[in-house]
């Protein structure tokens, strides 16, 4: 007799192992990971696992690292060509619009920019971003969309060759921080 087993009994009866039944947790990394072989472990790796943990782990089609590629060419206050890319991009799981911005930023800086609490609080402090449903929405897509372009072409109006916009982001991040703004929990 396993004490710990007959312990929860009124869970599992005798077996424990009927709870895996119930398992759902970002079952295709899970399996993925389950499997991997050590040989095998990569950079890449370390990062699915990493992501794995934190359940963050994006799923994204190839056909839309594709599409996104496609916005590097992209010139200063074209950011709004990029709106069917976005709304596909956010409507993949584990992206909300921080993190869809981060991309699109690093894919194009000179187009787009980071969006987060703190820079928004500074350019809009009346306004909050937008939350994720748990059902994706075209309401919720056309918002974030809008105001994602809103705070684009805030930086832009406000940017000059003493506040870059290639750097703007991150300026403005560190002016929250410098004035003692807390990020809410």
């Amino acid at each position: 007799m396993n004490s710990f087993i007959d312990k929860y009994s009124e869970v599992w009866g005798s077996n424990p192992k009927q709870l895996m039944e119930e398992y759902n947790y970002n079952l295709d990394l899970t399996n993925k990971l389950d499997n991997l072989n050590v040989d095998d472990f990569s950079r890449e790796s370390f990062y699915e696992i990493i992501l794995w943990k934190l359940n963050r782990f994006p799923i994204i089609e190839d056909t839309l690292l594709d599409e996104l590629k496609t916005l590097s060419s992209l010139k200063n206050e074209e950011h709004e060509i990029s709106k069917e890319i976005l709304k596909k991009l956010l409507s993949c799981s584990g992206i909300r619009l921080p993190m869809a911005s981060t991309i699109l930023r690093f894919i194009n800086p000179n187009v787009f920019q980071i969006i987060d609490d703190r820079v928004f609080r500074i350019l809009f402090a009346e306004s909050k971003m937008p939350t994720k449903p748990a059902k994706v929405t075209e309401k919720y897509l056309n918002n974030s969309c809008d105001i994602y372009f809103k705070y684009i072409d805030k930086l832009v109006e406000i940017c000059d060759d003493d506040l870059p916009f290639f750097d703007a982001d991150r300026i403005i991040y560190f002016l929250d921080k410098k004035l003692g703004n807390k990020i809410e929990d």
